[in-house]
């Protein structure tokens, strides 16, 4: 049983390399579908795969990107979103553009378009709070005193997983540094932070009404505040006709665990 806690653990830490909704997408979609001359398709799950195809055909004729992912790799996400970003070019999200995707297309675009009824979810992107290395090594000094691991053995473990730790926020900041990524869109948290220690991120009284989930669904004050740099077009109207309505929105709530944004602005 310990060392099943260790398993867990250790993926709790690695799910920065699988935060997804629907590892299946990528079994059953093709990631990249060129549509026309100037517009490409990204579809399923954010892996390897589409990395490997986003960056073979997403060239300088590349105007728009139509987006339909629930989310997946980071380290892919972080690739994608840096060449989508290396000129003018719009995101037009089909139905969903929820974890990695809203983290990494979203704030590189130019310009983004949301079909009616398509959601932007975030829950968060790699910081010190998701990455504490604390708990795993109080549970690697119980392993060792019970003598289920070595000390050599926690030591290289320990140290590898920290080194993933620290590769992994320096890459998140220099993102964010790049495409003016502000502390509220990736829900940021430092080490002693409570869960929701994110709104501090936020203009206060801003997060009226907000109940933390485990997808928070985007609405135009959010996006209008955070990433001002981007040309937004009106959707909120269409979250309200079809997104909020209550089967839909039961559905939702349902499947990823969604809440609403409400009236959420990022600090200035």
């Amino acid at each position: 049983m310990k060392l099943l806690n260790f398993a867990l653990i250790t993926a709790s830490i690695t799910l920065l390399s699988n935060c997804n909704v629907d590892q299946t997408q990528a079994k059953t979609i093709n990631p990249c579908v060129l549509l026309s001359a100037d517009t490409l398709k990204l579809s399923g799950s954010i892996s390897s795969d589409m990395q490997d195809c986003a960056l073979k055909l997403i060239s300088p004729d590349i105007k728009k990107i139509i987006v339909n992912s629930k989310g997946g790799d980071v380290d892919a996400g972080r690739i994608i979103g840096y060449r989508i970003g290396e000129m003018p070019r719009t995101i037009a999200v089909e139905r969903y553009c929820l974890s990695s995707c809203g983290n990494y297309f979203i704030p590189p675009a130019n310009a983004v378009e949301l079909e009616t009824g398509a959601i932007i979810g975030l829950h968060g992107s790699p910081d010190p709070h998701m990455l504490s290395s604390e708990n795993l090594a109080a549970h690697l000094a119980e392993l060792e005193q019970n003598e289920s691991v070595t000390t050599p053995s926690v030591k290289r473990q320990l140290k590898r997983k920290q080194d993933q730790r620290d590769y992994q926020l320096a890459e998140e900041e220099k993102f964010a540094q790049a495409f003016k990524v502000p502390k509220g869109w990736r829900h940021y948290r430092d080490i002693n932070d409570e869960e929701d220690g994110w709104r501090r991120h936020f203009e206060a009284g801003s997060d009226s009404g907000v109940e933390p989930n485990r997808f928070m669904i985007v609405e135009k004050a959010m996006i209008s505040s955070c990433l001002p740099h981007i040309s937004v077009t009106a959707f909120q109207a269409g979250l309200e006709d079809n997104v909020f309505k209550p089967k839909m929105w039961a559905k939702l709530k349902e499947d990823i665990g969604a809440y609403r944004s409400y009236g959420l602005k990022c600090k200035s």
